[in-house]
């Protein structure tokens, strides 16, 4: 056997062993969006609210997400400004959907942590301004920058408009029911947030190992 046939196999095993992974986790986001749907958290009420497993891991991938870049922007050399932005862009998001929760306390308190994260995050990234464009360009050269791009579309563009009462009433006509609405938009969002997660993921290792 050549070298190149071998590398090539490597290859092979390498694509198989992805799609293994990657649609072993696919299929872990149906169950959990099936588990909402057969055991919600909050019995008697409608499915697919603010309290349930879906929404509890897309917070959990957030924040791993906004975690992952925060060291991959601060534990390699030189700071990662890009990487950094990232991350606070990562933490924003999970302020936002944590609105629910602060809401309890009074209308509109989710923007005050939203503001630090915003300030914080904003200083970092110009503290180390200098690095920002070549962090950047690293980034769009690499494989997880489609991955990021394909979960950051799904998130903030597809399931937002995928999940528009106006689309789903056509759909069910009179028999409308927001639970369907939600459990789609939520399911699609979860599955965007899982591409992020595992973009972040893939980058820090590779800047790990490059270091």
């Amino acid at each position: 056997m050549t070298q190149v046939n071998r590398i090539e196999k490597s290859f092979v095993r390498g694509a198989i062993a992805k799609i293994i992974i990657y649609g072993g986790l696919v299929a872990g986001i149906n169950l959990i969006i099936l588990a909402d749907a057969y055991w919600p958290l909050i019995e008697n009420t409608k499915k697919f609210t603010e309290i349930s497993y879906t929404e509890f891991t897309q917070e959990i991938f957030l924040f791993l997400t906004a975690i992952t870049f925060w060291r991959t922007g601060t534990q390699t050399t030189p700071k990662r400004s890009f990487a950094l932005l990232l991350s606070g862009f990562a933490a924003l998001a999970l302020c936002r959907e944590f609105d629910f929760y602060f809401d309890c306390m009074w209308k509109g308190c989710w923007e005050i942590p939203a503001l630090v994260v915003t300030f914080s995050f904003g200083y970092l990234v110009y503290r180390y301004k200098d690095n920002f464009i070549c962090d950047m360009t690293e980034f769009i050269k690499r494989p997880e920058f489609g991955i990021f791009l394909c979960g950051f579309l799904t998130v903030f563009v597809f399931s937002r408009l995928f999940g528009m009462s106006l689309l789903w009433k056509a759909v069910m006509t009179k028999g409308y029911m927001g639970c369907v609405k939600n459990a789609a938009e939520e399911g699609v969002e979860l599955l965007g947030y899982l591409f992020i997660t595992i973009a972040s993921i893939k980058y820090y290792l590779f800047k790990s190992r490059k270091n």
